[in-house]
């Protein structure tokens, strides 16, 4: 954000001249105001053997799939750590630009754990008298302390100007104001932060988009309360045609924090300050301006913030919580819990081509094969011996074998007794695998 140099400001007498210079022009209707606003897939594609028409997933995949599950997971947890880390470093401890006006007091409260550095950079008016405090823990907000800024101003058409207040919770706000062009009315608004101050540049006329909005003419005053550490904008605007002449007198009750016990103070004799954290206890640094000054036109300052952060802090606490992510994982799969599906998938070596059709599973036991080798299982391969009866039922003997067995594809029953066996043990007598359902066989 390029901010243009305050008026000329006094806490005693006002300047002779007239400000004149440093006005902006307002851009409407949304344009840009100059301001900167900162600060599983659909298939599993594992490796397959096709033959005879099926598709045979390979063991070998499947117990390659479970042990990489482990290293898949340190994978993702140790990318999440670095997105958070980075997160911290660039984003809550990034570099930021701080704006402070006359008899700032501004707290900077670092986390121990991740920073090791405070650096404070004094930027634009140099040797400005801005002083960096390091205290072993956050200092109080008792420090009481008044001032005030005068400033005669001609302001153009369609411009505006505006003066840095950086108030903390507490303070008071009170601007008087008598503007001396007959017939001639200015805006007055009080807005927090540069956000609020760019909202009211793009509309000047919407009153809710700062903290106070004001038409003012001949004279009067307006108090607001802070009721938020933060920046304020004390801005006036003109959008008329004629140039418009007034006298604001910005009077400011603060409150400062008590900075008597502080271990560290700089004054930014190279315009760095760097402050070291220690790892444990509390730590606090506060940055303060000098009050305003007579005849001085910056009263205003900004200081670039940036913090160094502690390494070795944020290392261990990926690796930490790597390792309890994959403690918990690895309980997690031990307990859960294999279902009836799962376990029969785990023992099938051939699915359909088509998968998920098991009424198209008929022409399993459609070959004399599958009925000679249930036969010989059952009945201890005996083959031609018993050639009547390789054809009937195993169970009761009487009736044709005209049902299978899914999913193992048995074939050594009739519908009714393969069904009764499905109802009362649930487990083909050839194998002993679980019983899915009982097919019926139609010989054309």
């Amino acid at each position: 954000m390029s901010l243009p140099d305050s008026l000329a400001s006094s806490s005693s007498s006002p300047p002779v001249a007239r400000e004149e210079t440093g006005y902006n022009r307002f851009e409407h209707h949304g344009h840009d105001s100059g301001f900167d606003h900162r600060d599983r897939p659909p298939w599993n594609r594992s490796e397959y053997d096709y033959r005879h028409g099926s598709i045979v997933a390979s063991e070998n995949v499947r117990n390659n799939s479970t042990s990489e599950d482990p290293w898949s997971c340190v994978v993702v947890v140790a990318t999440f750590c670095i997105f958070v880390s980075m997160t911290l470093i660039l984003g809550l401890y990034g570099t930021t630009n701080v704006w402070l006006g006359p008899n700032s007091s501004f707290l900077i409260k670092p986390t121990s754990v991740f920073v090791q550095n405070v650096i404070v950079e004094e930027l634009g008016n140099k040797g400005s008298g801005l002083i960096l405090y390091g205290l072993n823990q956050a200092p109080q907000l008792d420090v009481l302390t008044k001032w005030s800024e005068v400033h005669y101003l001609a302001v153009p058409n369609d411009s505006y100007k505006y003066w840095i207040q950086y108030l903390n919770k507490g303070s008071r706000v009170k601007v008087s104001y008598n503007v001396e062009s007959v017939g001639s009315s200015l805006y007055l608004v009080v807005a927090q932060g540069v956000d609020g101050l760019s909202e009211w540049v793009q509309d000047p006329t919407r009153p809710d988009t700062t903290l106070s909005w004001h038409i003012i003419s001949d004279s009067g005053y307006i108090e607001l309360d802070i009721t938020k550490s933060s920046s304020y904008y004390v801005a006036v605007g003109n959008v008329y045609l004629n140039e418009v002449k007034a006298t604001i007198d910005i009077q400011v009750e603060g409150v400062l924090y008590d900075t008597t016990n502080a271990y560290y103070n700089c004054s930014f004799p190279n315009d760095k300050c760097t402050l070291s954290v220690p790892l444990f206890g509390t730590n606090a640094a506060v940055l303060t301006s000098p009050g305003p000054k007579l005849n001085n036109s910056k009263n205003e300052f900004c200081a670039k913030l940036s913090y160094e952060p502690r390494w070795i802090a944020y290392i261990v606490c990926m690796g930490v919580v790597t390792a309890l992510l994959l403690i918990v994982s690895s309980l997690f799969n031990k307990r859960q819990p294999v279902t009836e599906d799962e376990t029969v998938d785990e023992n099938d070596d051939v699915a359909p081509l088509i998968p998920g059709k098991d009424d198209d599973n008929s022409s399993w036991c459609s070959s004399y094969s599958s009925i000679l080798t249930s036969t010989e299982e059952l009945e201890g391969g005996h083959g031609e011996g018993h050639s009547s009866t390789r054809y009937l039922c195993a169970i009761c003997y009487d009736a044709p074998r005209d049902c299978f067995f899914l999913s193992c594809g048995h074939c050594v029953a009739c519908l009714q007794c393969g069904t009764r066996i499905a109802e009362t043990s649930g487990f083909c007598p050839v194998c002993r695998k679980k019983i899915r359902k009982v097919k019926k066989i139609f010989n054309v």
